[in-house]
Order: C-alpha cells, then sequence, then structure tokens
C-alpha cells in the first residue's frame, strides 16, 4: 500500500519508558477519507542499544474508542500495535531509511535551535534542496544514538522534542508532501499534504503556519 495524501500527526519524544497521548491530540489527529491518516509518533533515547532512537509510527485510529483522559504505551506496546496496520508499512519504511541521515545532515542546525531549524527546513523544503545535504555513507547506530543524545543535552527533553517534531515532518514531507503545517504550541504538531490534496484542511488549534 503506497502513502497517503493527508498526514495529520502528534509526536513525542521521552527519555523514560512510556509514552502518554492526551485526548484532546489524538483527537486533534482526527481525520476523514480513505487516503487521509492521523499518525502518533514516538522517539524513545537513551534505551537499549537495539531499540534506541527509531520512530515508532502508528495510526492513531486505534486509540478512537479508548476511554479516558490520555492513552499510555511503552515503546513495545507501540511496536506491537504497528505490526498490525500494515497501510503505513511503506510510511515506516521511509522514514526508517532516512532518519538517521536527516539529522546527521542537520545536526549542525539542530544545535542552533528550533527556530533557526524551522526556517532553514522551510526555506529547504521550498527550494526543492532537502535532500542534499544527506551523507552517502552509512550511519553507524553508535553515531546516531550520540547524535540523539547531544541534541537531548543541548536542549533538554522539551525542547528537543520540538525539534525531532520538525525534523520528522520534512522528513516525512521528503516522500513527495509538498506543504507542511507546522504547529509549535498547539494540535496536531504537523500535517502534510500531497500535491494533489491541497483543499484546505481546517485550522490548527494554537499557533497555525501554513508552509
Amino acid at each position: 500500500m503506497g502513502l497517503p495524501s493527508l498526514v495529520k500527526a502528534e509526536v513525542k519524544l521521552t527519555t523514560a519508558a512510556q509514552v502518554s497521548v492526551t485526548r484532546r491530540e489524538l483527537d486533534a489527529v482526527g481525520v476523514t477519507g480513505p487516503d487521509a491518516v492521523g499518525i502518533v509518533s514516538a522517539l524513545f533515547v537513551g534505551g537499549a542499544a537495539e531499540v534506541d532512537g527509531r520512530w515508532v509510527i502508528i495510526d492513531a485510529f486505534a486509540w478512537r474508542d479508548r476511554v479516558g483522559a490520555s492513552v499510555s504505551s511503552s515503546r513495545s506496546g507501540l511496536v506491537a500495535l504497528a505490526r498490525t496496520q500494515r497501510r503505513l508499512d511503506a510510511l515506516r519504511r521511509h522514514v526508517d531509511e532516512l532518519w538517521p541521515a536527516f539529522l546527521e545532515s542537520w545536526k549542525g542546525v539542530v544545535v542552533n535551535g528550533h527556530q533557526d531549524l524551522a526556517s532553514e527546513l522551510d526555506r529547504a523544503h521550498r527550494a526543492g534542496t532537502t535532500r542534499e545535504g544527506l551523507p552517502r555513507h552509512r550511519i553507524l547506530s553508535v553515531e546516531h544514538r550520540l547524535n540523539l543524545a547531544e541534541m537531548v543535552d543541548q536542549h533538554g527533553e522539551h525542547e528537543a522534542g520540538r525539534v525531532a517534531q520538525l525534523l520528522l515532518a520534512y522528513l516525512i514531507a521528503l516522500a513527495g508532501f509538498s506543504r507542511v503545517t507546522n504547529n509549535a504550541v498547539g494540535v496536531p504538531d504537523f500535517v502534510l499534504e500531497s500535491s494533489w490534496n491541497l483543499s484546505p484542511v481546517g485550522t490548527l488549534d494554537g499557533n497555525d503556519v501554513r508552509k
């Protein structure tokens, strides 16, 4: 199955064993239509070497009927759920293949913080040059984990999560999404639209910045 034409995303970075998603966040990634998807993307940092620093992406629709103010899950729980959601396999492969190289290529801007990174990624996306800095050599897992650890050390967990949100948005956009809408303070964290799906998707709850 191919990629969706519309993606709404909630992004979580944590150094803990679990992530939590509030009902408000889940409602914000609700979508309609067969070619749209709302996702929860979690990045666990500082854990076991074999899983540390890899995105886990699930279809948030699976949690639509959960009762309560929030939903919490461990990484293993998210991975188990993801295995039942094959429609997102193409999206996951795209992220898995490029994520270490993408972080490596942008780490020199990451150190400057969220605002500079947002400006530079937007500029590159508009110019179609986002891929140009990607290294051609394979990034070793130890190098990738070091890059992530440095990002968290430099900015703290909360700000590193906002940086990771930007990086993931523009990384997924490389798959063919022409519009990237980042939401720095509200929900959802970002919205991606392909060139064949550029009708309005509504106002974001927070700082609506159309790209």
